[in-house]
């Protein structure tokens, strides 16, 4: 909501075996990851593996708390306008970023400024598209000017503070070494970079200290090799049990399976770029031609959606007339001949001659399930007459060049994950800094535009349920699925709590018991 991807590292395994003795607190913390971070700046975080190494890095000013709602972090009190359009945060006395340099009210005005420039080019833009004047009045007070009354603002300040001192403006590039050199406020900073894994170690100046002292993460695409390690012990964590490694996973007598809430969903996205996939019959029909129910039977468990919420959203629309795309060869079939092309038996679908051709990416990130499903879409296509091409696997750095930059694919199958906000403005609004299929629809733009303001949560979810059957009707995605989540943690890991989206936001307060000899 996100370094070049780099090939799993093969485990030095004396190296990684843990100490036979210690104290709670003094052993490592290791988890592994299906895509590595490519970035540790929180203004260019597109991915969880981001979202996550960022938690371990960074403080907001209110983040969520053991019961759900919003706790101080950065941020000591507030103080709200009878008018609920003003807003003064007062920030914590003496907290200090790891470089022992004073956290500030400037730097809160910085971090609003940097995320709003249009030119930092930050995926979290429309966010803080809230705030209308930020100004530090008092060296830990910051004065907030909103554009519409907030209510209950607290939920929206949980995005990243930076240190105004490391940058020169606020208009930061992608490229700012800060990516892979920051200054922290978190309970980690870095410690080292190594080919596929990020070391952090305790932050002495962090504001809430962790139990644990070191933290590394590994990059780990093979699923097989995450279960091995979680059993030897080399990692703690599988931040993600896909199903059918649970059963394997539940007979270890090291680690417990944790489910948990995601606000996740699959997605299969089409180039409106793309001439043919532009006309909403070609884009309907496809979404009919593929089995996606068998699809899904392939990698798991979980809930076909219509639309771009998971089906516990109060967003999203369970009427009777925004269902399910089902699949219906023969239907798919006349909205092709609709959209003019022909086919003769089982030749391809081919316009004035010319057949249509796709090329069908996915994340690398995805792993095995991601594989799985892009080989499977490109089966189904094939026998529906659409000649589509071997699926590709983009790693992060080719994927924000290709897909987002230039726009150059015709399907691409990839998944979003969200807070408790479900913020969907920047993939479907024209202007949105994450519609990269190129969708625009002036109706979806002014609902997302109301929404977004909206100060009553039952307005709100109104204008957003009728995004979702717009959307529904329209197909920018073929809205696919929410798969059923579970992670996976040693059993010598301790006092864990995990949220949705949030996954290590208490992690300061997990700990570690001594290990036996293995």
């Amino acid at each position: 909501m996100s370094i070049t991807f780099r090939s799993a590292t093969v485990l030095a395994l004396a190296g990684l075996m843990l100490s036979a003795s210690g104290h709670a607190g003094a052993e490592g913390f290791e988890f592994a990851e299906d895509e590595l971070a490519y970035s540790l700046n929180p203004l260019h975080e597109l991915s969880m593996a981001e979202t996550r190494l960022n938690e371990l890095l960074f403080e907001s000013l209110w983040g969520p708390g053991y019961d759900g709602y919003p706790e101080p972090r950065l941020a000591d009190a507030y103080d709200l306008s009878q008018d609920k359009m003003e807003m003064q945060v007062f920030i914590k006395e003496g907290l200090r970023w790891s470089d022992g340099l004073p956290i500030t009210a400037e730097d809160v005005v910085f971090s609003i400024k940097a995320y709003q420039n249009p030119k930092t080019d930050s995926p979290d833009r429309s966010r803080l598209a809230f705030i209308k004047k930020a100004e530090a009045t008092a060296k830990t007070t910051v004065k907030l000017t909103f554009h519409d009354p907030e209510f209950e603002p607290l939920e929206k300040f949980y995005f990243k503070i930076l240190p105004a001192h490391r940058f020169e403006t606020p208009a930061v590039p992608r490229t700012h070494p800060f990516w892979f050199k920051p200054t922290t406020s978190g309970p980690y900073t870095l410690k080292a970079q190594d080919l596929g894994t990020w070391s952090l170690q305790a932050n002495n100046e962090a504001m809430r200290k962790p139990a644990v002292s070191e933290v590394k993460v590994r990059e780990m695409p093979d699923k097989n090799q995450q279960v091995s390690s979680l059993g030897y012990g080399y990692i703690q964590a599988m931040v993600n049990v896909p199903s059918q490694y649970l059963a394997e996973v539940e007979r270890s007598r090291n680690a417990d399976l944790i489910p948990y809430q995601s606000k996740s969903w699959w997605y299969l996205g089409m180039n409106f770029k793309n001439s043919a996939l532009k006309e909403d019959p070609v884009r309907a029909a496809i979404a009919r031609a593929v089995d996606f129910d068998a699809s899904l039977a392939l990698i798991g468990e979980g809930y076909r959606i219509s639309g771009p919420f998971v089906p516990s959203s109060k967003y999203y629309n369970h009427a009777e007339s925004v269902k399910l795309v089902d699949h219906d060869v023969a239907e798919a079939t006349q909205l092709m001949e609709t959209a003019g092309y022909e086919r003769e038996g089982e030749s391809q679908w081919k316009m004035k001659g010319e057949a249509l051709k796709l090329r069908i990416f996915y994340r690398a990130g995805m792993g095995d399930q991601g594989q799985t499903v892009a080989l499977n879409l490109q089966a189904q296509l094939r026998r529906f007459g659409l000649d589509a091409s071997d699926p590709v696997a983009m790693d992060k750095a080719v994927w924000n060049e290709k897909v987002f930059s230039e726009r150059d694919f015709d399907l691409v199958l990839d998944s979003w994950s969200f807070d408790k906000n479900e913020n969907i403005y920047d993939l479907f609004h024209s202007d949105g800094t994450q519609n990269f299929v190129g969708f625009a629809n002036k109706e979806v733009d002014s609902l997302l535009e109301k929404a977004i303001a909206e100060t009553d949560p039952a307005a709100k979810v109104v204008y957003m349920q009728e995004v979702h059957r717009q959307l529904a009707q329209e197909s920018p995605y073929v809205f696919l699925w929410s798969l059923r989540s579970y992670t996976a943690l040693r059993r010598e890991v301790e006092s864990v709590f995990i949220q949705p989206f949030y996954y290590f936001s208490q992690f300061p307060d997990w700990t570690m018991t001594a290990v036996g000899g293995r």
